[in-house]
């Protein structure tokens, strides 16, 4: 294993040591807290990843395996709060983030159950503020994303501190759906808040309580609850940090879409309660985990679970990001399998990890996820500019097998932390890189026209946002922006020479006047 020089190694396995500790490092939590001793190797090999990851800055948080009900392995690294070197542990509390839709779409089920509502219910009988823009948007539609809403990005309302109903009067003022519903699948946050407020609603509790009562409460989920909006992160939980070391919290108010803070042992609670019926039937659970067929296929998201077939099987999982705070489940039936993940420090290949975890138990060869280049990229530009940190872009992709992530996303957040920063100009660079490394992405050259919005150079991010919407019709962001930038330029024009065409119009309109009382010449 290589040594990685510059980081402190911080890790916890909690439990009794077993015979091996001194060859393996590695302990195994007690049989009372429902563990039991998986085969040596695949303990040793899993710990090594994780160990491995840790050390190369790719994961800080807790991490849960469980198989056929038995927790297999269990383990922290790194710090929950930097600031007092309090370290991440199975018990530590995070934010799920969107692993919270799960729980909003089995308040959902669970009222269908007992027939307060259906799932081809039109939302307009339960919010009629939305029956002019919603005509024929459903409970289904929205909680397997096909609705046409738009998420809250698209809305323009997105701050800190946004509230449901902000968000939903918004949408009662919105022009159409971005497509028909149940025709296209499209990830929409601001559905869940809908389907939060519509549980709230029909109960006559706040979606904190419903869930609270009927879900963790019963589970003895006892770590795991809504956090509302005004309500802060307490000292106990893990603290957020981004990429590249600054705190960066969650700052999100809405609940349905995100709110929910728990634990990996807790989501272990979670598990079960799915692999049986103690929540709702299991007829229930086998529809609720099968995504629709559209028009141009078959989708891959059921309700409040993004759904795929690994070997034939379904794989359900899903992930989580607000902030510096990242979340991931994956549940694996046919298997029964579940890997848990809970990080606070920005970015983590928390997909990747999992299927690595994967082979490793199928005693398959897995691949390191690649590093962050986005990091590699920023300690370069903080050492010696933006120039030598291109160059050094180009030369670490021109690997043969390079050991960096060079997906569209890591160099899109390293331009949004100089952007952040003040470092509009740098920013443009890393933003335009990624255009032309990623040609065909929307996003691409959006984010590059914010980077020349900020750096004031209209002209060009114009030209960004009016090639985004080609790109991507649908994104309204680029779209909205696009506009105001266009009816600033015609402002700014009208301010610019309209002083000046009104004194030409005004000199034009004398001499005509002049003209006209001039006294006509003899015979003419």
């Amino acid at each position: 294993m290589p040594t990685w020089k510059g980081r402190a190694l911080s890790r916890v396995i909690f439990g009794p040591i077993v015979a091996f500790v001194a060859l393996l490092d590695v302990s195994v939590p007690s049989q009372a807290s429902g563990v039991v001793a998986a085969p040596l190797a695949e303990r040793q090999r899993i710990d090594a990843l994780m160990t491995t990851l840790h050390g190369r800055g790719q994961f800080d948080g807790s991490i849960l395996v469980a198989r056929a009900g038995a927790i297999i392995y269990r383990a922290g690294f790194g710090y929950a709060n930097e600031s007092t070197r309090e370290p991440f542990q199975p018990s530590t509390v995070s934010s799920l983030a969107s692993v919270s839709k799960q729980f909003t779409a089995m308040a959902v089920m669970m009222l269908a159950e007992e027939g307060t509502l259906g799932y081809d219910d039109p939302i307009k009988r339960f919010l009629p503020e939305l029956a002019r823009y919603a005509p024929g948007v459903t409970v289904r539609h929205v909680l397997n994303h096909t609705s046409g809403i738009p998420d809250v990005g698209d809305l323009g309302i997105d701050r800190p501190g946004l509230t449901n109903g902000e968000v939903v009067a918004a949408l009662a003022k919105e022009s159409p759906l971005a497509s028909p519903p149940g025709t296209h699948y499209r990830y929409s946050n601001a559905g869940y808040v809908l389907l939060a407020t519509i549980v709230e609603r029909l109960s006559g509790q706040r979606l904190a309580d419903f869930l609270a009562t009927h879900i963790f409460k019963p589970l003895d989920m006892d770590s795991t609850f809504v956090r509302e909006a005004a309500a802060a992160v307490q000292p106990a939980f893990a603290m957020a940090y981004d990429p590249f070391g600054q705190p960066t919290g969650d700052t999100n108010g809405t609940v349905g879409d995100g709110g929910v803070f728990s634990t990996v042992d807790d989501l272990y609670k979670w598990d079960r309660a799915l692999a049986g019926s103690s929540l709702v039937r299991t007829s229930t659970l086998d529809a609720a985990f099968t995504p629709p067929i559209l028009p141009d296929g078959p989708s891959t998201y059921a309700f409040g679970w993004n759904v795929r077939l690994d070997q034939g099987a379904r794989t359900l999982w899903h992930t989580g990001s607000t902030g510096g705070y990242r979340s991931y489940i994956e549940r694996r039936p046919a298997e029964q399998l579940l890997i848990v993940m809970l990080t606070n420090h920005g970015n983590t290949k928390r997909v990747d990890i999992a299927s690595a975890i994967v082979h490793i138990l199928r005693g398959e060869p897995f691949t390191l996820p690649g590093q962050s280049i986005a990091r590699r990229l920023y300690d370069a530009i903080k050492a010696d500019g933006i120039d030598t940190a291109m160059r050094l872009y180009d030369s670490l992709r021109a690997q043969p097998a390079p050991d960096y992530d060079f997906s569209e996303s890591e160099l899109n957040t390293l331009g949004y932390q100089l952007l952040g920063e003040g470092r509009a100009k740098d920013a443009v660079r890393v933003f335009e890189r990624n255009a032309e490394s990623f040609p065909r992405s929307s996003n691409a050259f959006d984010s590059l026209g914010d980077a020349y919005v900020q750096a004031g150079e209209r002209e060009l991010a114009m030209m960004s946002y009016s090639h985004a919407t080609a790109l991507d019709p649908g994104n309204r962001h680029a779209a909205a922006t696009l506009i105001t930038l266009r009816s600033r330029s015609t402002v700014a024009f009208v301010a610019k020479w309209g002083g000046l065409f009104l004194a030409v119009t005004a000199l034009a309109a004398l001499a005509v006047a002049r003209r006209r009382r001039l006294p006509k010449r003899p015979g003419g």
